[in-house]
């Protein structure tokens, strides 16, 4: 009888797992995800504003300087996925990655004002070689 209780826990585990509950990912990696997921929403809505506040202050410095405009304008011209989610995030004391569905990593450092993205659109090149990224600081 016992037995069929763990069997019942297990399957419910099981279940909430699929559903992405408690499925071992740490806070640390949550954070980084939904960093990286608000950056996402952001530029498909077009909100530029909203985009650049997710980035570090060094990648938004960068762009600016590359594209000769505003973050808030800049940002918008590049060819970044829009409004992907998260399939799975690392994070590897204070720098991670944020695979996302359909493709591509985006990046991320963790400083005073948490989790900011320093590098968005990437993928991957060839063996041995670094990630080719749209937005990168």
């Amino acid at each position: 009888m016992a037995e069929r209780g763990v069997l019942r826990v297990a399957a419910a585990l099981a279940i909430s797992c699929l559903g992405g509950v408690a499925c071992g990912e740490t806070d640390e990696e949550r954070d980084a995800a939904a960093v990286a997921e608000r950056f996402q929403v952001a530029i498909g809505r077009d909100d530029g504003r909203a985009a650049c506040g997710e980035l570090s202050a060094t990648a938004k410095s960068t762009l600016e300087r590359q594209e000769k405009a505003p973050c808030e304008e800049a940002i918008l011209r590049l060819d970044l996925p829009r409004g992907a989610t998260a399939a799975k995030s690392r994070v590897y004391l204070r720098s991670g990655s944020v695979d996302l569905v359909g493709g591509g990593v985006t990046f991320l450092n963790e400083g005073p004002a948490g989790w900011k993205i320093s590098a968005a659109g990437c993928t991957r090149g060839e063996p041995g070689r670094p990630y080719d990224c749209e937005l990168e600081g």
